[in-house]
Formats: C-alpha cells, structure tokens, sequence
C-alpha cells in the first residue's frame, strides 16, 4: 500500500509560511528617535483625521506629544503615555489583522480539507479496491480451505478405521505373542529343569570317573609295575607264538598247494572218466532206439557232432546239478561247525591268551539290576 501524506502536516506548513509572511513585530521593537518622531507626526495626522471625521474641534483635540522611548518598564514620563487616538487605532489595526489572519487561516482550513478529502477519496477508492481484492482472495482461501478440509476429514475417516483395525491387529498380535511368551517360558522352564537334572547326572557320573580314576591311580601306583611285567612277558610269547604259528602257517599253505593239485589232477580224471561213462552210456541209448540211430546216421558229420555233444551236454548238466546239492548239503554243515566253532570260547585267541582282558561275566541287561561293586583302596602291609 502507498504511503499517503498526512493532511495535518501540511496544514501547519501552510500556516507557518502565513505567519511569517503576515506578522510584522517591528512595532515592538525599540527603535532611535528620529524613527519614534516620524511614526508620532504619522499617528497625530491620523488622530486629527479621525478628530475631523469625529467633528471634535481643534480645541477639544488632545494634547499630541511624541511618543518616545520608555526608559525602563516603570517609566511615567509625559511622552512614554499613549493617548487616545493611538490606542484606537492600534484596535482597528488589530482587529483588520486578526480578521484578516483568520480569514487566511479559514481558507488555509478550506483548502486543507479539500486535499484531504480528494486524499481521503483516492484513499477510499484505492482501499475499496483492496477490499475487493481481499475478498476475492478470502473467498478463494475459503474454497481450497473447503476443500482441503473436506480431504483432510475423508482421510480422517480412513485412517480413523486403519487406526481402529490396526489396534485390534495390534491386540490380537499382542495377546499371541503373550500366550507365546508365555509358552516359551514353560518350555524354557522345562528343559532348564531336565538341563538340572542332566547337570546332577553329569556331576555323579563325573563323581564315579573321579572315584574310578582315583582307583586307577592307586593300581598305577601299587599293581602296575608286577602287571606291567606280566605283560612284557606275555608280549614276548606273543612275538614267539607269532613266529611259530607264521613257520605253521608256510606249512600248511604248502601242503594246502600239494593237495590242491592232486585235487584238480583227480576232479580233470574224473571229469574225463565221467564223460567217456557219458558217451558210452548215450551211445548205448541211441543204440537201443533205432529210429535214433537212423536219424543220427542220416545226418550230416558236424551234426552228428553237434547232437552227441548236445546230449553229453546235458548229462554232464544233470551231474553237475546233483553235485551242486551235495555241496549245498556240505556247505551247510560247514556253516554250523563254523557257528559252533565261533561261539566255542576256546577259539577265541586272545581270550586265552589274556583272560584277565576278557572276564567271562554275563552282559548288562535292561532289565538287571546294578550292583556298584568299587573296590575301595586297601593299604599295603608295610
């Protein structure tokens, strides 16, 4: 808004540049004599004017004296008083310029409040404009106001139920994570006790060991040396054992050879003495059938070849299956001397070599009960 000029302001500039135009303060002011002579013969001509304009006649005019300079503010000398005709000629003067001034003054008034008025007009029109403006704007605001208060209370709405669905999400949420909380912690709870309980296992278990080491410390200290000796000689008869049973093992692998090949020279004899039996006895059975006969003699060499090996073929099979069964039948009973053998104790080589190692004590069951047998430290008779 443009800065508009107050009407006061140049009301009294107006004013000041009257008055000093206006005002003349010579008259009160100390002048020298000739000055105070020359305005005496004015003000006498003056009141003798008005004494004739009065009809007063020479004699009844008043005695005119100069008027001189007062010599202080109690002065009384004759020419210091002011007569008549003086005095009212100084009233007329007065009120001609005091009328004068406020005319001046009125008009100065007249004109001031005209520009203030043709001020106060811009003003009015330059404000209503403004107005219009404002209101323009105002109506504007409220619109988009409108508007974004209508949006604004929707998504109110909608996130007034989020909030309600996401509170009840959150206390469902809240109330499972609870019953979990709650189930973990019984479930802690739980294998803390078993962890307890396995701690109190462990620690008498670790009771035992000590207790058991603590036994082997005093067989260490007390039996070990004798068993130690007992052992070195039982490995010395180990490694003679071992020499002798590898001079055993030479042989046995010999004559394991030796018969082996008289076993494959007799199984070739056989094999030979039963094919030619074979052979005999198909060719016998060929001769006892003599549409056989004929119809092998009519056949061609390779053929007849090829039937006489075909029918030796399947004796030898027939043989050799009955053979099967009889090792079947041996294999059989080899198996359950074999068994016997495995479970008879004297088999065992190193249970008879070190029985100590291997006491002959029945397995722990289930179903036995435990009998802590420790042996307790005895003292040497020293």
């Amino acid at each position: 808004m443009a800065n508009q000029p107050e009407p006061e302001d140049d009301l009294l500039k107006s004013l000041e540049s009257k008055f000093s135009a206006m005002f003349d303060y010579t008259q009160w002011q100390r002048t020298r004599a000739t000055v105070a002579s020359a305005k005496s013969t004015k003000t006498n001509k003056t009141v003798q004017s008005l004494a004739t304009s009065s009809r007063i006649t020479p004699d009844e005019t008043l005695d005119t004296r100069t008027v001189g300079t007062a010599c202080s503010s109690t002065c009384k000398h004759s020419w210091n008083r002011k007569d008549l005709y003086n005095i009212l000629d100084e009233k007329a003067a007065k009120e001609a310029r005091k009328k004068e001034i406020e005319d001046n003054i009125m008009k100065m008034r007249i004109k001031a409040r005209m520009q203030t008025m043709d001020e106060y007009t811009k003003r009015y029109e330059y404000l209503l404009s403004e107005n219009k403006k404002l209101q323009a704007e105002i109506q504007g605001t409220e619109k988009q106001t409108h508007r974004d208060t209508t949006k604004l209370l929707r998504k109110y709405e909608k996130c007034r139920g989020a909030v309600s669905t996401i509170n009840s999400k959150f206390h469902e949420d809240l109330e499972t994570a609870q019953a979990d909380l709650e189930e973990t912690t019984e479930r802690l709870n739980r294998d803390l006790e078993n962890l307890h309980g396995e701690l109190r296992a462990v620690e008498q278990r670790l009771k035992l060991k000590q207790e058991e080491l603590h036994v082997l410390v005093t067989y260490k200290d007390k039996e070990y040396p004798s068993k130690a000796l007992k052992i070195s000689g039982l490995e010395t008869e180990i490694k003679d054992l071992a020499a002798e049973q590898e001079e055993e093992l030479d042989e046995l692998n010999r004559i394991i050879l030796i018969e082996r090949t008289s076993f494959e020279r007799q199984k070739v004899a056989d094999n030979q003495a039963m094919t030619s039996n074979v052979t005999e006895l198909i060719h016998q059975a060929l001769s006892d059938i003599p549409d056989t006969q004929k119809s092998i003699s009519a056949m061609h060499g390779s053929l007849k070849d090829m039937a006489l090996q075909n029918a030796v073929m399947k004796k030898e099979i027939e043989v050799h299956r009955g053979e099967r069964e009889t090792l079947k039948q041996d294999i059989s009973l080899l198996e359950a001397e074999l068994k016997q053998l495995i479970k008879d104790p004297k088999s065992q080589v190193l249970q008879q070599i070190f029985p100590h190692f291997f006491p002959k004590e029945p397995k722990c069951t289930p179903d036995m009960d435990v009998v802590l047998d420790i042996p307790t430290q005895e003292c040497l008779p020293i």
